[in-house]
Parts: C-alpha cells; sequence; structure tokens
C-alpha cells in the first residue's frame, strides 16, 4: 500500500493563460513529493505490461470532489509501479472517507 498527503484539487493544480491550461506550482510541488514518497514505499517491480490498480481511498478533512486527485495518483505513479499510466488497465473501488486528524490517500497495488 501507498500512503499519500492528499492531491490538490483541480482548481488548485491549473489554470488559464489565454488558451494555454498549465499546472500551478503547488500541484507540480505535490507530485514531485508524492513521486519520491510513493518511490520509497512501493516494494514491487516496475511493471512493463497491463497494470491493475486495487482500491484507492481517500481520507478527506472536508469533503469535495476527488475525481480530478485521480489523475494525479496515476501520474506520480509513473516510473514507481508502471512506465505509463495508459497501461492502467482496471482500477478497484474509488473512496471517499472522512479523517479530520490524518487526511491522506490510500493506493493498494
Amino acid at each position: 500500500m501507498i500512503v499519500l498527503s492528499l492531491p490538490p484539487t483541480d482548481n488548485n493544480s491549473y489554470g488559464m493563460r489565454g488558451k494555454i491550461k498549465f499546472m500551478y506550482t503547488v500541484a507540480r510541488d505535490w507530485r514531485e513529493a508524492a513521486h519520491l514518497i510513493a518511490k520509497s514505499q512501493y516494494k514491487g517491480k516496475l511493471q512493463k505490461g497491463d497494470v491493475k490498480i486495487g482500491k484507492i481511498t481517500f481520507y478527506l478533512k472536508h469533503w469535495r470532489d476527488i475525481q480530478g486527485s485521480l489523475k494525479h495518483i496515476f501520474d506520480i505513479m509513473e516510473g514507481v509501479v508502471y512506465v505509463n499510466d495508459r497501461q492502467v488497465i482496471e482500477f478497484g473501488k474509488v473512496y471517499r472517507r472522512s479523517d479530520k486528524e490524518n487526511p491522506r490517500v490510500e493506493v493498494e497495488v
């Protein structure tokens, strides 16, 4: 299992400058830190074929949308669990729970 801090929401991740979409620094910084944490926690081999992800559980301090956060999760696991997130052919259930004391996301691989 990989345990990470919560990724930023879509509104705090991406902005538009005219017709150009860009990622905010807070999202880029989270991705870099989360990638290193995932690398330190994942004990399996880098998968080269199809990959199935187990359940993903978001423990939130406050209710919020989580679907945009899934992209961050899949992207940071590139180079750790799989070569490219296009290899993910299936993922288990995604849960949203409340935990005001310890907000996080848990990913079962």
